[in-house]
């Protein structure tokens, strides 16, 4: 987690004071907008008092919104502000979670109303909800007609704010239902008649033309990163609208031109810059990142993104340059048909497998506990066997992540010789779910299918132990 803004001398600020209940000893995060530019790539933690209580003290140049989560559990809501002093508490066993003091009435119900927005829109694209009855619905302007009524139903709400927050809660609701509208517009497309697509593609432009992706304020919403990422991935992915030959056609490229041809000022701003945050946050390191950064300045050399870009783009720079380690095995598998043929070069030890990929977050989260299993295995001879299924054009990626996180054993990428086998004997109807651990006897046997992680590692323990008798 990184520290977010850096205030400056007499810079205007809002100061949060709140007290925290039923948490069970968790982590509550938070993160922040950006001269009212939403960042969802970077948290910092919020420091508790042993009593339960907070104090937050944050920059706002303009209205500003703070969202907190309860990490790994579950998100809390966000609260919007300027120049304000405000009291929080936050209660996770309570339904809304949030209760908020020192605003507005009229604002504290505008943060409720964006809050449910938010979580009514999550829900329809995790499939847990369906707010408006569109998820099975495949008519492209029944979906739209129901969103736009409903955007207009909220925004009929917004009277007696003043005016630059009308306009920042507009782009917001706005935002949200495009979303949703991209949602079911990919879902319903994915294997969709030819006439079909072109009538969710048609109605999908009136929608956007509607919420106005390119409008300043739309940065403000927590779905603008998604709504400009799929904006661009619709276009050139699923339309197939030609891009220039000079434009390699993979990830941070294609959003790159889409956002420098289709967007304007803090729209474009925002969207480029949360591309070297994404790249950041969810470990892509795409080589490609350092070459934008240097079009990225040219465009926004003053940009109130700069730090967090620079920081981003360091951190890809560092990866890029990564050299292998010795105590980091990679083994050629190029020529091997079965698992069995790998499991045979460990006959007589005990075999640790984490079965991984370098796309995988919580794979990479689970590395923060490999040490003590590291340890653990010098000490009783055990093998790591660390397998990935990554695709073959990510394998340099694969090598300098396993050496990013010191992941000392054995490494191997599976490949499609025995890709199915791995998917059949570890996987559940085909479905792989990863990090999956197995544990592998002395004989070559599996004692384990589904072995305990490495944060478990009593439990884990106890389950080499047996493996090794």
């Amino acid at each position: 987690m990184s520290n977010l803004l850096v205030s400056c001398q007499n810079e205007p600020e809002v100061r949060i004071t709140g007290s925290i209940r039923n948490i069970n000893n968790g982590t509550i995060v938070y993160r922040i907008s950006t001269d009212g530019m939403f960042n969802p790539f970077t948290t910092d933690t919020l420091h508790i008092q042993p009593d339960s209580t907070f104090t937050l003290t944050l920059p706002a140049r303009e209205y500003e919104r703070i969202d907190f989560i309860w990490w790994g559990k579950a998100a809390l809501g966000s609260v919007i502000t300027k120049d304000h002093n405000i009291h929080l508490n936050i209660d996770a066993s309570d339904k809304h979670h949030l209760s908020i003091s020192g605003l507005d009435e009229k604002v504290i119900k505008l943060t409720q109303l964006l809050n449910q927005l938010d979580a009514d829109v999550l829900d329809l694209r995790t499939r847990q909800g369906d707010r408006w009855q569109i998820a099975k619905d495949t008519v492209a302007t029944s979906v739209s007609h129901r969103l736009k009524a409903y955007a207009d139903s909220l925004e009929a709400q917004l009277d007696g704010l003043d005016e630059s927050l009308q306009t920042k809660a507009r782009q917001d609701i706005r935002m949200q239902l495009l979303l949703a509208f991209q949602n079911q517009t990919m879902a319903t497309c994915y294997r969709a008649s030819e006439a079909t697509k072109k009538s969710w593609f048609a109605e999908l432009d009136k929608m956007t033309d509607f919420c106005k992706i390119n409008h300043p304020d739309s940065p403000f919403s927590p779905a603008f990163h998604d709504v400009a990422s799929n904006e661009a991935g619709i276009r050139y992915f699923m339309r197939g609208e030609k891009l220039p030959d000079t434009i390699k056609q993979d990830y941070p490229n294609v959003l790159f031109y889409s956002y420098e041809h289709t967007l304007t000022g803090k729209a474009q701003e925002a969207a480029m810059a949360l591309l070297f945050l994404e790249d950041q946050s969810r470990e892509k390191f795409s080589p490609e990142i350092q070459l934008l950064n240097e079009r990225f300045f040219e465009l926004y050399p003053e940009s109130s993104w700069r730090t967090l870009v620079q920081a981003a783009v360091a951190k890809n720079k560092a990866f890029n340059q990564i050299t292998l380690s010795e105590d980091i095995h990679f083994l050629d598998a190029t020529n091997v048909k079965t698992l069995k043929e790998i499991t045979d070069l460990y006959k007589g030890k005990v075999i640790f497998m984490d079965i991984w990929a370098t796309w995988c977050g919580p794979c990479r989260e689970s590395f923060a506990f490999v040490k003590p299993l590291q340890d653990y295995a010098k000490e009783k001879d055990i093998v790591l066997l660390y397998l990935s299924i990554d695709r073959p054009e990510d394998e340099e990626k694969w090598k300098k992540m396993a050496v990013l996180y010191d992941l000392k054993g054995e490494h191997i990428r599976v490949q499609e010789a025995f890709n199915q086998e791995i998917y059949g004997t570890f996987g559940n109807n085909g479905a792989l779910y990863i990090p999956h651990y197995v544990i592998i006897d002395k004989e070559g046997k599996i004692r384990y299918k589904t072995a305990a992680s490495p944060e478990k590692m009593d439990e884990l323990r106890k389950q080499l132990d047996d493996a090794g008798k």
